[in-house]
């Protein structure tokens, strides 16, 4: 069976059985007894390092009741080989006590890594509902109790085996990934749980919105832009249906007219901004360059040269003029 990347993030999401540390030790002890109970004196044979990993195994599926850790991973951890954890792992599997599901592999179309879902989880049933897993009845079905005489509650077996409290918080499967694919992570980290995997449909539509915009009008927006039109639509989206109720193709539909909206406001500011541009170019002014000494005063002699011809000039017709006063005023 396969398990698509969608399925496998909402396994992730998928709220926790354990809340606290206690809690996680309980149930750890429960699968790893049932463990034992398949080895039965086997087990004691096993190595200590196979203990362990088996330990680590039962810790990881105390949260979801899944374990999807690469068998390599948890061998080279323990010092051990990848087909030891694999022969742990089928025998489980021959017993009825774990179900095998794969990954799907993102460089093929094949299978990827391995899914352990324990059967006796409180979760499986869960995942035997939404995965559809054909488990036989009595794989399920807890043993039939033996009426005995109750046992002294000091001598309840408890298993030596345990991970150190600084270890199992900085494990990274302890931590769940905390973003849904293919959203930018501010808005991820500000509605993920309030719309959970609507919020995916809704940055689909906006990214819509903004190709549309992009043919229509031949621009390209930036990826800043999108992000900031988005965040602040699904705000706009989230303030609406504060006070109303709306289905989900409703909201959908609402939170791409808001983005389209906020899209055709932001292209006519860009126009505008354009234009005052535009403007500004052609009223520029005509640069002075700065000139060399000698064209100065090359320009600065031609100058004075300019002006004493034109003194010369004016003398002249004042001489003129008075002589032609002295040759009227002879002939008078």
């Amino acid at each position: 069976m396969l398990i698509f990347n969608d399925d496998f993030a909402r396994m992730q999401d998928y709220k926790s059985y354990t809340k606290a540390k206690n809690e996680q030790k309980q149930m750890k002890y429960k699968l790893l007894e049932i463990v034992e109970s398949v080895f039965e004196d086997s087990f004691a044979r096993l190595k200590p390092e196979t203990r362990n990993a088996i330990d680590m195994i039962c810790f990881l599926a105390t949260d979801k009741g899944f374990v999807y850790a690469k068998d390599t991973y948890f061998a080279k951890e323990h010092n051990i080989s990848a087909r030891t954890i694999r022969r742990v792992m089928k025998t489980l599997e021959d017993a009825g006590k774990i179900v095998k599901a794969h990954r799907s592999s993102s460089k093929h179309n094949g299978r990827g890594a391995a899914v352990y879902f324990f059967v006796d989880h409180p979760c499986f049933t869960h995942w035997q509902q939404y995965f559809g897993f054909d488990v036989q009845a009595d794989v399920q079905a807890e043993s039939t109790e033996i009426p005995c005489e109750s046992k002294d509650e000091g001598a309840k077996k408890v298993s030596t085996y345990y991970l150190p409290n600084n270890y199992i918080k900085d494990h990274f499967m302890y931590k769940t990934i905390p973003f849904i694919k293919g959203v930018p992570k501010l808005i991820n980290h500000t509605f993920k749980h309030i719309f959970k995997e609507a919020l995916k449909d809704f940055y689909l539509r906006i990214r819509m919105a903004s190709q549309k915009i992009c043919q229509s009008g031949s621009i390209t927006l930036s990826k800043k832009d999108i992000h900031s039109v988005a965040y602040e639509s699904i705000h706009v989206l989230f303030t609406y249906i504060k006070t109303r109720s709306m289905s989900f193709e409703e909201q959908c539909k609402l939170v791409y007219q808001i983005a389209l909206n906020k899209f055709n406001d932001l292209v006519k500011i860009e126009d505008k901004n354009d234009d005052s541009e535009s403007i500004t170019l052609s009223r520029k002014m005509v640069r002075k360059e700065m000139l060399p000494e000698w064209f100065q005063e090359q320009q600065e002699k031609e100058k004075t040269t300019d002006t004493e011809v034109d003194l010369c000039r004016e003398e002249t017709e004042e001489e003129e003029i008075a002589r032609m006063k002295a040759i009227l005023a002879h002939y008078a």
